[in-house]
């Protein structure tokens, strides 16, 4: 993945927190449901923004944890 895919990723990730989402995986399979993706502030540097390696997706009643490398893209459910 290059650094490109992965900030766009996680630009729609954080534009998607608490929404319906459509997460497609490498390897062809795709998770529907309520996105979590939360960003945390850092210290160093001053106001800069830690963005998580990971997102999870809510499908019915069952929470999925994801790394992001393994998405191939994301978009609204």
């Amino acid at each position: 993945m290059t650094p490109d895919t992965e900030n766009a990723i996680r630009s729609h990730a954080v534009a998607l927190n608490g929404q319906t989402a459509a997460i497609n995986l490498i390897g062809g399979t795709t998770l529907t449901g309520t996105l979590a993706y939360a960003t945390t502030s850092s210290s160093w540097p001053a106001g800069g923004i830690v963005y998580p390696d990971f997102l999870q997706i809510t499908v019915s009643t069952k929470v999925h944890t994801v790394r992001l490398d393994h998405v191939s893209s994301i978009g609204q459910g």
